[in-house]
């Protein structure tokens, strides 16, 4: 079979499904709606797939719930009213904090419009439409025999349908589906002026704190409401007081019929990134390399911003919301790791592996289509194998561009390096498209730039890196500490002090280093921007060996994926990648362990009952109050026999889910999904129906918090709900 109709056969036995594979199981895309009809009405969905999406006016439910780039959300009002976690608009939050005002601790409710607080760098993404744009990319590889010219050839073709795509004002996106089997162009109207306008104190946004973090039962307010604006002509713009709300096509009307054990429930999110066909000798390395390491890096990491919290409110709001990132990494990775060894997942796809093979092996055409795809992929997992250790090191070192001042020199060296060739060259981040973002970049890192703290975690990178093993070494950071002339500590501190010495601690001077050619720029001789020069080789030999590993893959991945299919005899859906998804469920409790169930339903009273008066378990004294004096109003249900604060629901979500709006059979807001449980937190590799549940803090507590609370009745009543409380 020739490779384009091959193509073209795989998509359809992927994507189309006839029910779903497993019940309650899979992250589904829109255009899969039409098949899942049949299994979603049976379940209690009251609404149609055109309902929920109409490919021909481009428009239905979905347009309610925009991407926030990390998160997802909803519109809750006409006047681009957003509900979303709490943990969402953490940074946002910081942002605006200060000793003085500190909006973490105490939260923040804007009495009126001009009260809101800008939400720097914040986005609200809101779908527009999609497009297969499988044949279009696929055509774009044909000529390319090597790996990393397929790579590139895939990536140009990626750019060119983007940049067609933007002339007519959307924000748009090419999505890999199925390993490389299908290409879906997402368009997106791009909002760039978001505002805050309420968050609860942090002692109900995230009560319970680490200590609850992934662990059912909870008891978490994780709400928050932002604010989406335009310019006057109705068209994105960015931040002016001159603005007016976004209005958006749809809205999210609050539930009326309470939410009981059994319901129907359906979410729509954004997830961020699942692994469930990875090969077994992948999933090996994740689990005896990958997340072992990376849990050790985080908690030193950890320790470290922990100590320079120490040092006074104003470094601890800085580092605030880097530090709870890391905190829910290290316990998400440790909960990844034990559920992967627990399940001994490698074990098992190993076991599968060989029956699969022993299928391909059984038919001559088999063999012949599929017989070298699990060895080719092995293959590619042991020689990326062979340089973890520093890929490891340098990922970390050039990944955290919003933090340091390392960060902020690779990005304006590499900008220079690519401002200088034609857009469709450029790599991809650094187009002209792109800038903006950038810039904005440079000018936010300067609220939470903290110079102590970053020479502290550069030092330990670089001290990580300098134990890297023979045929691992960064090349760069080698050559900076031998051109210290001394060796061990003394080296280290010797390279950090001349690094430190840089001048991109200015914003203004950072913006105008942004604007120079590379010669010109190097020529400034700021030591932090010399230093990521070298280290730019280091990274583009990494990334041009990731490109090769991916232009073999994106031929393997989807023979494999078309073998799986075949053999197991059911559709396959694919793996998230923070586009868009659909997923279904019910309210349902679950059995951890042997002689334990978890009850769906948790309430506010349970809230008072894990009270200690001390972080994290230290709610607000108008909450207590307000419990005690049994002010449940009209939000509490007669089942529970009290205001239900979380629940559970079998719904598939992982990461990027968060702020998800969780909907009844009728489409209405019953809930925000913020968590997973922690005896499935290795979802992302395998969904076990028995114990994977997704946590949702219940609409009527958010409502409950909102009029006893905090008294928020002005966005009650925005929202369509009459509040209680005068």
């Amino acid at each position: 079979m020739k490779r384009s109709l091959m193509i073209v056969a795989l998509v359809l036995s992927l994507a189309v499904a006839a029910e779903p594979s497993l019940a309650d199981e899979g992250m589904w895309l829109l255009s899969q709606l039409p098949e899942l009809a049949p299994t979603l009405k049976a379940m209690g969905l009251q609404l149609g797939p055109n309902d929920i999406w109409d490919p021909k006016t481009d428009t239905g439910l979905a347009s309610a719930t925009p991407w926030l780039g990390g998160c997802s959300s909803s519109f809750v009002s006409p006047e681009g009213l957003i509900i979303t976690n709490h943990h969402c608009a953490f940074g946002a939050l910081q942002m605006n904090s200060s000793p003085e005002h500190d909006y973490i601790t105490t939260g923040f409710l804007a009495r009126s419009r001009t009260e809101e607080l800008e939400a720097k760098g914040s986005r609200v993404t809101v779908l527009k439409g999609y497009e297969d744009v499988t044949p279009a990319v696929q055509s774009a590889i044909k000529g390319a025999r090597e790996p990393e010219a397929r790579t590139k050839a895939i990536e140009l073709r990626e750019k060119e349908l983007v940049a067609d795509c933007e002339k007519t004002g959307l924000r748009c996106r090419v999505a890999e589906m199925f390993g490389g089997a299908r290409y879906v162009l997402f368009r997106q109207l791009e909002l760039r002026d978001v505002r805050i306008v309420y968050a609860p104190p942090r002692a109900i946004g995230e009560y319970g704190g680490e200590v609850d973090n992934w662990v059912w039962p909870r008891h978490t307010g994780d709400y928050s409401f932002l604010r989406a604006y335009v310019g006057r002509d109705g068209k994105p713009a960015d931040y002016s007081s001159d603005n007016v709300p976004f209005k958006p096509d749809r809205i999210l009307k609050i539930a009326t019929t309470p939410l009981a054990e059994g319901d129907f429930t359906f979410i729509l999110g954004y997830p961020g990134k699942t692994m469930r066909y990875r090969v077994a000798s992948s999933i090996a390395e994740d689990t005896k390399f990958y997340y072992p390491q990376r849990i050790k890096l985080l908690k030193d990491l950890i320790a470290l911003l922990d100590e320079e919290s120490r040092r006074g409110k104003e470094v601890e709001i800085k580092l605030a919301s880097q530090l709870k990132g890391y905190y829910n990494s290290v316990k998400n990775n440790e909960g990844m790791l034990e559920g992967l060894t627990r399940a001994d997942l490698a074990g098992r796809k190993r076991a599968e592996e060989a029956k699969l093979t022993e299928w391909i092996s059984a038919d001559p055409s088999r063999t012949a289509k599929y017989g070298h795809v699990l060895s080719s992929l092995d293959r590619i997992t042991a020689a990326r194998g062979a340089t973890r250790d520093r890929d490891l090191i340098l990922g970390w070192m050039t990944m955290s561009r919003s933090y340091g001042l390392l960060g902020a020199a690779i990005a304006i060296d590499r900008w220079s390096e690519q401002r200088a060739k034609a857009d469709m060259e450029r790599d991809m981040g650094y187009q002209a498209r792109d800038e903006n973002g950038v810039r904005q970049r440079l000018v936010n890192m300067q609220r939470n730039l903290d110079p102590a703290t970053d020479r502290a975690m550069l030092g330990y990178l670089l001290r990580r890196a300098a134990q890297l093993p023979a045929g691992q070494r960064i090349a760069a950071v080698d050559g900076a500490l031998a051109a210290t002339g001394k060796a061990g500590d003394e080296g280290l501190t010797a390279l950090l002090d001349r690094l430190f010495a840089t001048k991109l601690g200015d914003q203004k001077v950072r913006l105008e280093m942004l604007g120079m050619d590379h010669p010109a720029l190097l020529a400034t001789g700021d030591p932090m921007i010399l230093f990521a020069d070298a280290l730019r080789r280091d990274t583009k030999a990494m990334e041009g060996a990731n490109r090769g590993y991916d232009g073999e893959t994106v031929l393997l991945i989807p023979r494999f994926l078309e073998a799986l299919s075949a053999w197991k005899g059911n559709p396959l859906y694919p793996d998230a990648n923070s586009t868009l998804r659909l997923t279904y469920g019910g309210v349902k409790g679950y059995s951890p362990r042997d002689g334990v169930y978890f009850k769906p339903f948790t309430t506010h009273h349970g809230v008072v009952e894990k009270e200690t008066g001390h972080e994290p378990f230290a709610s607000p004294k108008g909450l207590l109050e307000a419990e005690k004096a049994g002010a449940d109003g009209t939000y509490g249900d007669q089942r529970l026999g009290d205001v239900p604060a979380c629940f559970l629901t079998t719904n598939d979500i992982t990461g990027g889910n968060s702020g998800s709006a969780v909907l009844n059979g009728k489409g209405e807001l019953v809930g925000l999904a913020f968590d997973g449980n922690y005896e499935a937190i290795d979802s992302d590799f395998r969904f076990d129906p028995a114990l994977a549940r997704t946590i949702a803090v219940d609409i009527r507590y958010v409502l409950w918090c909102m009029d006893f609370v905090d008294k928020a009745h002005g966005l009650m009543r925005e929202m369509g709900v009459e509040p209680v409380s005068k």
